[in-house]
């Protein structure tokens, strides 16, 4: 097959032919990365690029650094993303399709290692053995005859009682060993995650008493948002219930001192098209104009009855921080004035995707006494991927990071916006580069917002290689640019722990 593609001219293979068979050839060793960059650069959008399947799995060590890891930044930085966009010839048609695949970061005085590989489900070692797609995705339906759908732990990963979790938000977590990164079991929580209850892929931990917070949605005929506390003894307790009309999207939440917000975009499973294999997840979400987005505001022990609190229509993914003063709550959010975005990303497979609005990052204050929204103001528009001090949950922050300048699938730019003085600043990843989330870490002895690094993964497409920035949180200076030598595909959410 390889001597086939050699002898085959560029200009007879388009689009996501020529990027899988590319790929495949730079992973067997049989050309070089320039020469993949160069071809693919005029085949497919830096976007694309940064997505393409891994070079290989692994670990590494002895990586090429460009300045110097601070010595006293020590700690693993976990990555996870949809690993592939190919499933045994099978062009996958959303972007978040894709089986996941992991990455680990190990940092330990002024050196670094890197740790990758895919998670090895049991639906993923079933299609490998068996050599065919059988689950559909989010987005893509398996051919026929197919033995059901992924729910792929490709969006976030946290460290918790013991072993990482990764997270997707369509079913239970998966468990995975924090050594060997290679996968252990669904995981229900020691028994106190209901089989019928998703599990998000945004649970938040409150920094002063270790403990966490997380929601599902019950998938029965009861279509509950079920609100948890994850407990220090690995359970979870369940803190409140509350009734939904249909089976929602919901995908972050915001933690604050007292209470849990959780907002709520018009959009919807068709649960009768999605139950009928007619349509993919995907295929199944429905945009509700005229009906409300809805703020939930829980009390974080549990007492008293949720309150809701309504908003024009919008498409809401994530969120920046809480703060809490008496009944006074503000958060930041990022908000979609309509479905737009959901158009885009499920068009992963389209040469020209329509372009989707900007998102708006806005600024909502609430009067939980009165149960109104008494501000809401625009702070900024076409960001994503908003991280803050998570020490400052529940407080007012001075800080948020953010991604920007969107294009094809690729971010282009890192921002640090100040609240104190309105201002935001910039740094622009330079032609031909991509960047992902960017993940704050404290400084060790610091305790001021904002005094810690910023670590992020970096794409190249003029090397074809994946890299880790750190930079100063407080100025976005470089301190250290660790190149991995492979290409790992840029993915969505991650986070950091500091060895003890």
């Amino acid at each position: 097959m390889h001597k086939s593609i050699l002898n085959t001219p560029l200009s007879a293979l388009r689009g996501r032919s020529l990027l899988t068979s590319l790929s495949a050839l730079t992973a067997a060793g049989l050309i070089d990365a320039p020469f993949v960059a160069s071809a693919l650069g005029s085949a497919r959008s830096l976007g694309r690029l940064a997505v393409q399947a891994p070079s290989a799995e692994g670990t590494w060590s002895s990586l090429r650094v460009d300045g110097a890891i601070p010595q006293e930044l020590n700690g693993d930085l976990y990555r996870v993303a949809p690993g592939e966009k190919t499933n045994h010839g099978v062009e996958l048609r959303h972007y978040f399709d894709g089986d996941a695949f992991l990455l680990r970061y190990r940092l330990r005085e002024g050196k670094a290692t890197v740790s990758a590989r895919f998670i090895g489900t049991p639906e993923r070692e079933d299609e490998t053995t068996t050599g065919r797609m059988l689950y559909g995705e989010f987005g893509t339906p398996a051919p026929p005859p197919a033995k059901g759908r992924k729910n792929q732990p490709s969006i976030n990963v946290i460290r918790w009682d013991g072993r990482l979790l990764a997270l997707s938000e369509g079913g239970h977590p998966s468990a995975i060993d924090p050594e060997t990164l290679a996968f252990q079991q669904h995981w229900d929580f020691h028994g106190t995650l209901p089989a019928d209850v998703t599990f998000t892929a945004h649970p938040k931990i409150d920094l002063a008493t270790g403990v966490g917070y997380a929601f599902g949605t019950h998938r029965g005929r009861d279509l509950s948002l079920v609100v948890f506390r994850m407990e220090l003894d690995g359970t979870l307790t369940q803190i409140a219930a509350v009734p939904q009309p249909s089976f929602f999207m919901v995908h972050d939440m915001l933690l604050g001192s007292e209470h849990l917000v959780f907002v709520v975009p018009p959009v919807h499973y068709d649960l009768q098209e999605l139950w009928s294999g007619r349509a993919t997840p995907a295929g199944s979400l429905r945009y509700m104009a005229v009906e409300p987005t809805r703020l939930i505001v829980v009390r974080k022990d549990g007492t008293g009855s949720p309150i809701t609190i309504e908003q024009p229509a919008c498409m809401v993914f994530h969120h920046g921080n809480l703060a809490e003063e008496g009944d006074s709550l503000t958060f930041d959010t990022l908000m979609s004035p309509d479905d737009s975005i959901l158009r885009y990303i499920s068009e992963w497979s389209v040469e020209r995707p329509t372009r989707p609005r900007p998102t708006q990052l806005t600024r909502i204050s609430l009067d939980i006494t009165q149960r109104v929204a008494t501000g809401r103001e625009v702070l900024g528009e076409g960001l994503e991927y908003p991280r803050f001090d998570s020490r400052m949950s529940g407080k007012a922050a001075r800080y948020l990071y953010t991604l920007a300048d969107e294009e094809d699938f690729a971010m282009r730019a890192l921002v640090r916006h100040d609240f104190a003085t309105g201002t935001a600043h910039r740094v622009d990843a330079g032609q031909g580069h991509a960047l992902e989330e960017a993940v704050f870490v404290s400084q060790p002895g610091k305790t001021a917002d904002g005094e810690g690094w910023l670590l992020h993964q970096g794409y190249s497409a003029d090397r074809n290689e994946t890299y880790l920035d750190i930079r100063d949180a407080s100025t976005l200076d470089l301190a250290a640019r660790i190149w991995t030598g492979q290409h790992f595909p840029i993915g969505l959410h991650g986070n950091f722990y500091l060895e003890t």
